[in-house]
């Protein structure tokens, strides 16, 4: 009997200290997480998810697809930028296709997660940015990726000039690639 009260409080130990790895996982992303569709709904996608994209319609505003009033080139030029000030390790770059590929090594664990941006012409002007993240391991990401989402649209955001910010939410996007 002492020995399965033994392995038992070990179990729960065990369930502890892995449901705070979770949390400071979690919380160490910066995510908003009381934000619309609420805190369920993200705690799920965050554990069983590891890719984060932004797309017209989502249902997290932080993907959201972004709309800039910028031609393709100079919006380009902002997220060629801002990857490289996120010290992101750039594995493709091609300037006719506006597009970028990156990899994104995780601090904790030095896990790699893939990165594509790709700037979309806009309608009836201006551009798209397009961003993926994708973890290469595992089945849930904590967050990460959106978290390489966000930063990524916040370094443009800043890099950009104000008169090039449009609303947020892009309101048409050709599917040339």
């Amino acid at each position: 009997m002492r020995i399965l009260g033994i392995g038992l409080q070990l179990v729960l130990f065990g369930v502890l200290i892995f449901a705070s790895l979770l949390v400071a996982g979690i919380l160490s992303n910066r995510l908003p997480l009381t934000d619309p569709p609420g805190l369920a709904t993200r705690l799920a996608t965050y554990l069983n998810t590891n890719v984060a994209e932004t797309a017209e319609g989502s249902p997290f505003a932080e993907l959201q697809l972004r709309r800039y009033e910028a031609p393709e080139g100079l919006l380009f030029d902002a997220a060629r930028r801002a990857v490289q000030g996120l010290k992101w390790t750039v594995t493709l770059q091609d300037e006719q296709k506006h597009e970028i590929q990156a990899v994104v090594t995780t601090k904790l664990w030095k896990f790699q997660d893939d990165v594509v941006v790709q700037i979309r012409p806009g309608q009836p002007s201006g551009s798209v940015l397009w961003v993926r993240a994708a973890s290469r391991v595992g089945k849930g990401d904590l967050g990460a990726n959106t978290r390489y989402v966000m930063d990524l649209i916040e370094a443009v955001n800043g890099i950009l000039p104000v008169q090039a910010l449009a609303p947020q939410k892009a309101s048409a996007v050709t599917n040339e690639q």
